[in-house]
C-alpha cells in the first residue's frame, strides 16, 4: 500500500504517515478530539482541565505509537487535519522510559491537572461500584477481541473544522484495507455512543455494550473480521 493518498473533496491534501515533525499539530488535534467527548466532559466540566489532561495524554499516545510506524495522518493544506492511531498485532505500546518522560512534561501542566482532581472525584465517588463492575466487563471483553493477531485502533480523531470531509472515513480504510489483504481482524473501544453506528458501516460489530457504565453514557468494545 502507498504511504500518500488523495483525499476527496478536499483540496491539497494527503494521507500519509506522521512525521515527528508533526507531532506537536498531531497532539493538538487528538487532544482537541477527545476533550469533548462526553465522559470527559462529565468528569472534568472545566475545559482548561480537560485539555490539559489531554495534552498530556496525546503527547504519551502520539510518542508511543510513532515509533511503531503506524500513525495516520489527514493532511490539509500542509496542516495535521485528522489521525488515526493504529497498534499493530502484538505490540504492547506503553513502557515504562515513557511514562516517566511524559510525567516531567507534564510538570508545567500538573497545577491546572490537580485543579480537576477533587471534582472528579466527587463525580465519579456515587459510580464506583457501577465502575468497578465495567472494568472487569471491560477487560474480558479486550481479552476475548484481541485474541490472536489483531490490529488494535486506540485513538481517531478529526479536527472540527474539518469534520464532513471524509477524513476519517479515508483514514478508516487506508488501514483496514491492509488488514483484508492479510486477513487481520481489528478491534477499538468507545465510550461516545455517536461512534458504533459509524464504525458498524465499516464492518465493524458490537462484541459488548456496557449500557451501566458509571459516569459514561455507555461502553462498546467492537470488531472487525477481515473481509
Amino acid at each position: 500500500m502507498s504511504t500518500t493518498s488523495p483525499l476527496r473533496n478536499t483540496a491539497h491534501s494527503e494521507v500519509r504517515l506522521l512525521a515527528r515533525e508533526d507531532r506537536d499539530d498531531a497532539v493538538d488535534v487528538l487532544a482537541r478530539g477527545f476533550a469533548e467527548e462526553p465522559g470527559n466532559r462529565a468528569l472534568y466540566p472545566d475545559p482548561s482541565v480537560r485539555r490539559a489532561i489531554w495534552d498530556l495524554g496525546a503527547r504519551q499516545a502520539l510518542d508511543e505509537t510513532i515509533r511503531l510506524g503506524s500513525v495516520h495522518a489527514a493532511i490539509v493544506d500542509g496542516e495535521v487535519a485528522a489521525l488515526a492511531l493504529w497498534h499493530p498485532p502484538g505490540v504492547r505500546p506503553s513502557r515504562v522510559i515513557d511514562r516517566a518522560r511524559h510525567l516531567r512534561q507534564s510538570l508545567p501542566e500538573a497545577p491546572t491537572i490537580l485543579r480537576g482532581i477533587p471534582g472528579a472525584a466527587r463525580t465519579a465517588a456515587p459510580h464506583a461500584l457501577p465502575a468497578l463492575r465495567m472494568a472487569r466487563a471491560r477487560n474480558a471483553a479486550v481479552k476475548r477481541v484481541s485474541r490472536g493477531p489483531t490490529w488494535h485502533l486506540a485513538f481517531l480523531a478529526t479536527l472540527p473544522e474539518h469534520r464532513g470531509k471524509g477524513l476519517a472515513r479515508r483514514l478508516l480504510n487506508r488501514q483496514l484495507d491492509r488488514c483484508d489483504e492479510d486477513r487481520l481482524p481489528v478491534w477499538l473501544e468507545t465510550t461516545d455512543p455517536v461512534n458504533p453506528p459509524i464504525y458498524e458501516r465499516f464492518g465493524f460489530k458490537t462484541i459488548v455494550h456496557i449500557a451501566d457504565a458509571a459516569w459514561l453514557p455507555g461502553f462498546w468494545v467492537m470488531r472487525r473480521d477481515p473481509r
